[in-house]
């Protein structure tokens, strides 16, 4: 009677009475080259064409190169495609796979010749997959229990969440997160300090949320980044302020969104405060003769010719008073208060 082939693993059956004193070596290949790397083995997977089907043998005496289909684990390389791929089981084989896609594009896990699901293995992902030697599923698409996250979460399909979530680190969100039944799924009030979180219509997404406290108008400030808070956030437009611009507060005669000022400026007369300038006189004095006649005589004295005078008038002089010398130079000077110098934006849209 001879052999036969299990569906799966193509496992080599041997009939009743077959190989006799020979069976052992049979019965080791299975063991060796099939269970043993169906429970364990991991196999690389150059791919070089899209679609490429995995190698399998009936029965295994050689290398699980020539038999990736039935190894436990599956590293797919890349070996020259430039696009995304489709790795091929065989039909009709049963099989649990682990996968590692080490490629920059994505793989499709599919059976040979089926029309049935496929799975889509994302670049650098390690993940699941089983088949059921027609359709592909994912090995894992729910938890039980508790689960902790002690790395990085990344979720780039939508989330539903029908419990609690106590978030203690950054999560990030490219599509729309889900809360069902209630419970502490709901928005917190205010004070309240509980691991409540809001509800879909607050945190669909971070987005969202920072959406919400960053509305039309706001000012987004940062010391030591230029970035523009469009690509910070993920929404909106924003314009940078003007260079050299500061804020004001609403009122005193100022309105929001109004602009204005400058950082220097330049006194003029009308700017300048009353005052008077003080003019002090040196003081002087006139030296002069008193012209007289010969023979004229004084009263009570000697003639004026005696005194031996002659006809003069007085000299012109001055008070040596100038006016007030020209002071100042008209330089300009800052208006600006101390401060801190910031990248600032301003939410438009």
């Amino acid at each position: 009677m001879s052999s036969t082939y299990s569906s799966d693993l193509r496992i080599q059956l041997m009939g009743t009475g077959d190989q006799a004193g020979t069976w052992g070596s049979t019965t080791n290949n299975n063991f060796q080259y099939i269970f043993e790397q169906a429970i364990a083995g991991v196999q690389t997977v150059s791919v070089t064409a899209t679609p490429q089907a995995l190698t399998y043998l009936n029965g295994a005496t050689s290398t699980l190169a020539n038999n990736q289909a039935i190894a436990a684990a599956l590293i797919f390389t890349n070996g020259g495609v430039n696009a995304n791929f489709t790795i091929t089981t065989p039909s009709g084989s049963q099989k649990l796979y682990i996968v590692y896609n080490n490629t920059s594009y994505v793989a499709t896990m599919q059976v040979t010749g089926s029309s049935g699901s496929t799975i889509a293995i994302p670049s650098q992902v390690t993940t699941t997959v089983y088949t059921d030697g027609t359709n592909f599923y994912a090995g894992s698409t729910g938890t039980v229990g508790n689960f902790g996250v002690n790395g990085a979460l990344t979720v780039t399909g939508n989330q539903t969440i029908g419990g609690t979530l106590a978030v203690t680190g950054t999560t990030t969100h490219t599509g729309a997160v889900t809360l069902s039944g209630g419970g502490t799924s709901t928005t917190p009030s205010t004070g309240d300090n509980s691991t409540k979180i809001a509800t879909t219509a607050f945190v669909q997404n971070s987005a969202l949320a920072l959406s919400t406290i960053y509305p039309v108008g706001s000012i987004y400030m940062n010391t030591s980044s230029s970035t523009n808070p469009a690509t910070l956030f993920g929404f909106g437009t924003w314009t940078a302020l003007a260079p050299g611009q500061m804020l004001l507060g609403n009122g005193g005669g100022y309105s929001a969104g109004a602009t204005g000022g400058s950082a220097t400026t330049t006194l003029t007369y009308a700017n300048m405060p009353s005052h008077s300038h003080a003019i002090n006189d040196p003081g002087h004095s006139h030296t002069y003769q008193i012209s007289g006649n010969s023979n004229q005589t004084l009263s009570g004295g000697p003639s004026l010719a005696n005194l031996g005078l002659s006809s003069s008038s007085t000299g012109t002089s001055f008070t040596g008073i100038n006016g007030t010398a020209t002071a100042g130079n008209g330089t300009a000077f800052t208006t600006i208060s101390p401060y801190l110098v910031v990248y600032m934006w301003q939410r438009t849209a």
